[in-house]
């Protein structure tokens, strides 16, 4: 019988990636320069070099983050491949495949991604003078999308692993899906003042953000106008014309959590990125995989199977990450969007509530059958 064809393939790429690191073969005592030297001409070509690049570059194009992540992941391979690049002993195809990457690793803002991402989401230190009548809803639509996609894409892929956005140290495992969850639910609970002009205009910021395949927008908006405190003003809902009841019914069949989110679904499968989708339907399907999967086989095998689902949810998470929408910040909005002074907790907002319209009688509760 015949070596396995995968033990012989996996044998040569570890040979080769042996060779072209086999520094540690040098003597202790040698002065670093001619280690270094050294350790450069002792790289030669093998068939399986060029693999390993291949699986470098398929890395760093596809999981930059962990890189981002890592420092020392980061310096040792731009030690492994600065070795390559040096070395006389290898073909131009390989120098120029390391060089390539070594552009990519060596960027100058590689290490300002989450400095950035914090700065943006910095709450301002006074009250923002803008408000719900002074922007368009337009440029909040724009706005919330900009935000919402921030966050979304420094998401890594390792945060939907093993619930971690549920564990008790979620904030350190799973810190963007918490950041995610925490805009949402900010998004949802705001001071939407009961006027029929700003239920409009929200009606027409989520209508925006449909189009704009910012799902994630349209279900935060959407449970705005859900939220008890908003849902029971029945005078104020009364006034609301027909077309946008209308429209808001639309929102939300989109949106609905009904056969699993199927709508949405369908919707995020049709639409080209870029896209936001609701975090909170993949969350969930992570969850119910997790949870009723077991890690192991009956035999003691790693379960595949289930390693292939979780796999497929976090592709499709990825597929969604990997366009960017082309939306010019405006400061403005985003101070408005992130002013923490609009934000009121479930008990203030029903008081305010009931402030504008006192328990009258038990059919207190709106008509909003088309709402």
């Amino acid at each position: 019988m015949g070596p396995d064809p995968l033990w012989s393939s996996t044998s040569t790429a570890a040979a080769a990636f042996a060779i072209a690191t086999s520094a540690s073969s040098n003597p202790r005592d040698e002065p670093p320069e001619v280690e270094a030297r050294n350790r450069k001409e002792s790289v030669v070509s093998s068939p399986a070099t060029m693999r390993v690049l291949n699986v470098l570059r398929h890395w760093v194009s596809k999981h930059f983050q962990d890189f981002e992540q890592d420092a020392a992941l980061r310096s040792q391979t731009i030690a492994f491949l600065d070795d390559i690049t040096c070395s006389p002993n290898l073909l131009p195809t390989e120098h120029r495949a390391a060089s390539q990457l070594l552009r990519l690793l060596c960027r100058d803002d590689i290490d300002s991604g989450k400095q950035q991402l914090e700065i943006l989401l910095t709450p301002p230190q006074t009250p923002s003078k803008e408000s719900i009548e002074t922007l368009s809803a337009l440029e909040i639509a724009e706005q919330m999308t900009y935000l919402d996609h921030q966050i979304f894409l420094a998401i890594r892929s390792e945060e939907f692993l093993g619930q971690a956005w549920m564990k008790s140290d979620k904030k350190s495992r799973a810190e963007h899906i918490i950041l995610m969850t925490k805009r949402f639910n900010d998004g949802s609970r705001s001071n939407m003042a009961a006027r029929v002009a700003a239920i409009e205009k929200w009606t027409a910021v989520a209508d925006i953000c449909r189009c704009l395949h910012n799902f994630n927008g349209v279900l935060q908006i959407c449970a705005a106008f859900t939220n008890a405190a908003v849902y029971r003003l029945k005078k104020t809902w009364d006034k609301v014309p027909r077309t946008i009841k209308s429209t808001i019914t639309k929102l939300q069949a989109v949106v609905c959590s009904d056969g699993r989110f199927r709508v949405m679904r369908e919707a995020l499968h049709r639409c080209d990125p870029p896209c936001i989708p609701y975090l909170g339907m993949y969350l969930t399907d992570l969850s119910f995989i997790e949870e009723g999967t077991p890690d192991f086989t009956p035999d003691g095998l790693l379960n595949f199977s289930k390693m292939r689902m979780i796999a497929h949810v976090i592709r499709e998470i990825r597929h969604f990450q990997q366009t960017p929408y082309k939306i010019d910040h405006i400061p403005k909005v985003t101070s408005y969007l992130l002013d923490t002074s609009l934000l009121l907790d479930d008990d203030e907002l029903y008081h305010k509530s009931l402030q504008i319209e006192p328990r009258s009688s038990r059919l207190s509760a709106p008509n909003t059958a088309n709402v």
